[in-house]
């Protein structure tokens, strides 16, 4: 029997090991939503898979469904977080936050673009620019703003429209949130008390 093999874009936001040498993943995924995935035999030497998935890559995949859980059959790395802020630590923590908090609010097997997209766009604009910490701060506030936006946990607003409306980046839109931090501060504490998650 056949199974129909899935391809979908995806952001590995955790991976755990189990048996000899297969993996767990937790991926979200641009089609799919935020799903549980295994491969057999991965850490392998010989394994194709080895060198393409692991903690925080961004990678094309091939997906079967399994019983329980997804399968990977396919991977295609485009970058891997590690190794792109190898040299910007304070980077790479901001994204090991928001990744930890996708795990807490995620659903699911739930599809959400506009969720994917700022995730995506998030990571081309870091990756294009060395932010000073203290943009880093504001960029961290707006990526948290966006993602509580698009799973419905934030209300809408004028004060924080500016910010979420659009998934692109500048850095005009980080000098903004100077003046408006402890309101955004405010906003992203209550949406998230708000959320009991």
């Amino acid at each position: 029997m056949s199974h129909h093999i899935y391809q979908t874009t995806g952001f590995v936001l955790a991976t755990s090991q189990f048996g000899e040498a297969n993996q767990s993943f937790r991926i979200l995924t641009k089609d799919l939503g935020l799903i549980s995935a295994s491969a057999q035999g991965v850490r392998f030497l010989k394994s194709k898979l080895r060198y393409s998935i692991h903690d925080f890559s961004y990678a094309d995949l091939s997906l079967v469904r399994g019983k329980e859980v997804w399968r990977v059959t396919g991977v295609s790395k485009n970058l891997n977080l590690f190794e792109e802020f190898r040299d910007a630590p304070e980077m790479l923590l901001v994204f090991a936050r928001v990744f930890s908090l996708l795990l807490r609010l995620l659903p699911g097997e739930e599809k959400n673009e506009t969720l994917f997209k700022h995730i995506e766009e998030a990571v081309l604009f870091a990756k294009n620019k060395k932010q000073p910490l203290q943009m880093l701060r504001y960029f961290e506030y707006i990526l948290v703003l966006r993602i509580l936006s698009s799973l419905g946990y934030l209300g809408s607003s004028p004060d924080t429209a500016l910010f979420v409306e659009s998934p692109y980046w500048s850095d005009d839109l980080l000098l903004k949130m100077e003046t408006v931090t402890p309101k955004m501060l405010g906003e992203i504490n209550r949406s998230l008390k708000e959320s009991q998650l």
